[in-house]
């Protein structure tokens, strides 16, 4: 989940340039843009207070005076695929965007998971970054930028063609997706990337639309009717500020060690199994024979989260949130022989929780020896002032739909990808009711009603449990499949690519080209199959329950083995196990612990052991026959 200073700064130096400039445009609208075909074009921006302001593009123009804050806006007809065109704009003077291309246009919403970029590690990146050079295919990525009202601009940034210097920095997912998209339908492809990790469903809803959700309406009034708001936010900035400053400024980490003393550390056994706070220090003396003649490799197992290692006092190696690892090869001429000190500064700049160490999982290997690093360390977080306390006004109801969804979707767009959920896990009761009125009000801001939604439900996660059926995180997965029910909603299932130690799994590719299937459907008009085995309806046989599903050709395990994922439960609502079996297009289950069952659940844990896919290889979408709260079952 990304990390890092808000551009409230950013943002107003922006906006107070643009009033203050002559005739602009707004910061969506610069070179290489992709504008959606077929739909009519929205133009906005400003100029001088009443100013004439004229655009011209594709051979249509149109022609508005500025109101008395010196806001304008306009709109030209639809136009079909093409490109590259011109864009001219007329004030005092001419102004062309060079390089516009007619294609479709698709935002990418939600938190880390969308977010997260090809260089911060994905599978088989090498290989992907071969296969990079698309220059129809473009991204433009919304600033983060919070915000307590609406906003009529966003901070500036550029739109950058697809090439090898540039796709390591596009969302994985979009990107996978734009590229099924681009050979597909043959056209230019424009991303405009407004995510942020980390970040709640609310935030990404008008705070008006929140106040009739009980669970929600403190925290939308309270957006709403404090007037203290510039200045909370100037503050909170700069202490975000500070605090990022602190935790990348490695002269500085590299003088206090330096000049620490023996007096301000104490013993720690490591793995801990309580979190630490602050900037936490840790050392250690290995003893040497000679020196190594080969580079040398530190295990530390986990740290959470960003890290920097010293060897006898000299930084050579850093971590950064986003390495799933604790892993560091260091290099021989680091060492001597005898006494060398091993010393470490982690920081946790998402929740200031630092973890340190895995049970069986910290060495130091030299050649062929292994040294256990296991036990006892010394430990300081006292060597610098503790870690600035920053609030994460980002999460409020509206806050980052006010700054990054307002002033982007007066821009026509052919339709949403979003990935997004981890962060309401624990409010899973409320997540439909959210997520159906973040759909809705997105709609509502494009104007246009049958906007195509498709979203990513969660990939499995965290340690797996034989039976789980209070799973927060697959009650939070069934709120995502009920918003299906909104018309133009596409989910793609990922329950069967997750990972247990990671929330953010690193198979991007089927994640986009499960998109892709599902906007194939719904916003293309093809005749594909998009989904695995989705639950249709149950009958019950006496000791055993039979299931239809809908997508059901060649339903069978992915693996040819039995086939996992389900559990029974009868009227005591308590849950068992299951065993199941293909039985003439249906699926068969039972429990020697159930005579009399009457629901059943599949893939429903944090992390379910699943294989029940269709001829297409994809997977059954998690689901549940009955609708009983978790507080209601055993």
């Amino acid at each position: 989940m990304r990390k890092f200073g808000w551009s409230l700064g950013l943002f107003l130096m922006t906006f107070f340039t643009q009033a203050n400039a002559s005739v602009q445009l707004a910061a969506l609208f610069n070179d290489h843009m992709v504008l959606q075909r077929d739909k009519q074009l929205h133009f906005w921006g400003t100029a001088s207070p009443n100013q004439s302001v004229t655009l011209s593009f594709n051979h249509q123009s149109a022609t508005v005076n500025a109101d008395a804050k010196g806001n304008w806006k306009l709109t030209l007809p639809a136009m079909p695929k093409g490109g590259p065109f011109q864009l001219e704009l007329l004030g005092e003077r001419r102004q062309l965007i060079k390089d516009v291309y007619l294609g479709d246009v698709w935002i990418a919403g939600g938190q880390s998971n969308m977010e997260w970029k090809l260089d911060w590690g994905i599978d088989d990146l090498n290989k992907e970054l071969e296969d990079s050079n698309y220059p129809l295919i473009r991204f433009f990525e919304v600033p983060n930028t919070q915000a307590a009202s609406p906003q009529s601009m966003i901070p500036e940034s550029q739109w950058k063609m697809a090439s090898r210097d540039t796709v390591g920095n596009y969302s994985a997912v979009a990107w996978f997706f734009a590229k099924l998209l681009h050979k597909q339908q043959d056209v230019a492809v424009g991303i405009i990337d407004s995510n942020w990790g980390g970040t709640p469903a609310e935030a990404w809803v008008d705070a008006r639309k929140l106040v009739d959700i009980p669970a929600y309406q403190a925290l939308a009034q309270k957006t709403l009717n404090n007037k203290d708001w510039p200045q909370i936010l100037q503050d909170n900035e700069q202490a975000e500020q500070l605090k990022f400053s602190r935790i990348g400024d490695t002269q500085l980490a590299t003088n206090i060690l330096k000049q620490s003393n023996d007096k301000q550390w104490r013993t720690l056994q490591l793995p801990n199994k309580q979190p630490l706070n602050d900037f936490v220090w840790i050392k250690r003396s290995v003893e040497l024979d000679q020196l190594p003649n080969s580079p040398v490799t530190l295990n530390m197992g986990e740290l959470v989260q960003e890290a920097l290692v010293f060897i006898n006092g000299k930084l050579l190696a850093q971590k950064s949130w986003n390495q799933a690892d604790a892993l560091f090869e260091l290099p021989a001429n680091a060492f001597q022989p005898g006494a060398n000190t091993i010393a470490l500064r982690v920081v946790n700049s998402w929740d200031n929780n630092v973890m340190l160490g895995k049970d069986q999982q910290m060495w130091l290997q030299i050649a062929e020896n292994k040294i256990d690093l296991q036990g006892e360390w010394l430990f300081s977080n006292t060597l610098e002032a503790p870690m600035p306390k920053v609030t994460r006004y980002n999460w409020l109801p509206g806050f980052l739909y006010n700054a990054m969804i307002y002033p982007v979707l007066p821009y026509a767009i052919k339709g949403v990808i979003w990935y997004q959920g981890e962060n309401n896990v624990a409010q899973h009761q409320d997540y439909h009711a959210v997520f159906s009125a973040l759909i809705k009000n997105w709609r509502e801001r494009a104007n246009d009603p049958g906007l195509p939604f498709l979203f990513v439900q969660l990939a499995a996660y965290l340690p797996h449990k034989a039976l789980q059926p209070k799973s927060e995180w697959a009650y939070l997965r069934d709120a995502q499949k009920q918003t299906l029910a909104l018309d133009n909603t596409g989910m793609a299932v990922t329950i069967d690519i997750g990972n247990q130690q990671d929330i953010h799994p690193r198979n991007k590719q089927d994640v986009g080209m499960r998109l892709w299937l599902q906007a194939q459907n719904i916003a293309y008009g093809l005749s594909t199959i998009a989904s695995g085995p989705a639950y249709k309806a149950m009958h019950n046989q006496g000791n055993s329950i039979k299931l239809e599903f809908d997508f059901a050709e060649g339903l069978g395990s992915k693996d040819n083995t039995d086939i996992k994922g389900f559990i029974i439960a009868g009227e005591d609502r308590q849950f068992y196990p299951a065993t199941a079996r293909v039985e003439n297009g249906y699926i068969v289950v039972n429990s020697n612990k159930v005579p009399n069952p009457v629901a059943v659940r599949y893939a429903w844990a944090d992390y379910p052991e699943v294989n029940l896919v269709n001829t297409q290889g994809l997977p059954a979408v998690p689901f549940r026959t009955d609708n009983w709260p978790a507080d209601q079952i055993k």
